[in-house]
């Protein structure tokens, strides 16, 4: 009789897997993330026996680079004191106070968040409503889609020229009574643009004319091997800015997960009010790093300009390949680790074109990931991290795939 009953369960259990599967959400269906999505493709390759080069993620560390000691001791240091409990929701006092001080604000004005992906998360969380819109340049970093996909709000893109600088007259025809704010990647993710002055005044003064804040994604901000950076919050004058920054970028820690927001300008208290309870239900960032970021603010800032100069070697070597093979061009980049590479030839798709080279070796992101508009142009990303031996044998790869299609 026993055995009756637990076959019947055992039968029961199997009918309910069958029959009654859990079915992941709407909104989970429509997110994706083409910078990680194309690895999955790359690894079953990889199994194939083909030697990967991957040029797809922005993290320094695989390549070779480490965050400063002095910040890594800041962690050790942290982890043998009485630091193990939870840290104040909206961030430790001395980082909000060390953040404000390079900011130029005050400490109630910083929060400090779990990566700066956290914080765009709560920002569009406390601005957004249905109904309203922000303004994303296009190409894109695509965690700013899935907002939208998600539910905060929809997307209007303002194109950018072919020196990858904002088009302002773009940013002026898609505004309309529902824009609530208007989002700058400086320097850019995707393309390495560093936007000039007159751009980024002239993005204030359209800002300033319709009365909508702007989102300042500075998180690469320190990473210029070309001409100089012009902070938003420095040129905003009445406009309200938030700017955002974290440990990963600048500070070659991108595990870490340590950022904050800074707010400038009037006008935030009821934003400010709602980034409060959004840190509160979700209870603190890891102190932790938190402590290290502390040190890495105040320094020593040695490794910035190192690593803008071996950034500079990389992308003059990828600049001068991408000139010299038939069928690519590129403007060039002038900061953060990235380049936005048009590419000629028979494939129907950008996303048909990586996939092709991966069987030649080479890991790059489809430009269609970050250009949500449809185009009959190609484009991909690449970084520009990897050591020059490493750059030149990718290019090597992709000159021979292009030079194959041309035969």
């Amino acid at each position: 009789m026993t055995t009756n009953i637990k076959i019947v369960r055992e039968c029961h259990s199997l009918f309910f897997l069958v029959s009654q599967m859990i079915e992941a959400s709407v909104k989970s269906e429509l997110v994706s993330y083409p910078i990680r999505d194309i690895v999955q493709a790359a690894k079953k390759q990889e199994k194939q026996g083909t030697d990967m080069i991957y040029l797809n993620i922005g993290d320094p560390a695989p390549y070779g680079f480490r965050p400063p000691q002095h910040i890594l001791d800041a962690v050790a240091e942290a982890l043998g004191q009485n630091y193990s409990g939870y840290a104040p929701s909206e961030g430790d006092p001395e980082l909000r106070e060390a953040a404000a001080e390079y900011e130029g604000v005050s400490p109630e004005d910083i929060f400090v968040t779990s990566g700066l992906s956290e914080g765009i998360d709560f920002l569009f969380q406390a601005l957004m409503d249905p109904g309203r819109n922000f303004l994303l340049p296009v190409p894109t970093y695509p965690l700013y889609l899935t907002k939208e996909r998600i539910g905060y709000g929809t997307v209007e893109f303002y194109e950018c020229d072919e020196q990858m600088q904002p088009d302002l007259d773009s940013m002026r025809r898609h505004i309309n009574e529902y824009t609530k704010a208007i989002v700058v990647i400086n320097p850019n993710n995707p393309t390495g643009a560093v936007y000039s002055r007159k751009s980024l005044e002239g993005i204030v003064d359209i800002a300033g004319e319709h009365n909508i804040p702007i989102i300042a994604d500075d998180v690469y901000d320190q990473m210029i091997f070309q001409g100089e950076f012009t902070p938003l919050r420095k040129i905003s004058k009445d406009v309200p800015v938030v700017s955002g920054n974290s440990l990963s970028k600048n500070y070659i820690y991108p595990g870490a997960r340590c950022a904050y927001l800074a707010f400038f300008g009037e006008g935030w208290d009821k934003i400010k009010d709602a980034t409060q309870r959004l840190c509160n239900q979700r209870l603190s960032v890891n102190w932790e790093m938190q402590r290290a970021y502390i040190k890495a603010i105040k320094g020593p800032h040695d490794h910035i300009r190192n690593l803008n100069q071996e950034l500079k070697k990389r992308c003059d070597l990828m600049v001068n390949r991408v000139r010299e093979i038939e069928g690519l061009s590129v403007s060039p980049p002038r900061g953060a680790f990235y380049a936005f590479i048009e590419v000629e030839g028979p494939w129907k798709t950008d996303d048909e074109f990586a996939h092709e080279l991966l069987k030649h070796g080479v890991v790059v992101v489809p430009g269609s990931g970050f250009m949500p508009r449809k185009t009959d142009r190609k484009y991909f990303r690449t970084v520009i991290l990897p050591k020059p031996e490493q750059l030149n044998g990718a290019f090597d790869r992709i000159e021979n795939l292009l030079r194959e299609k041309r035969s």
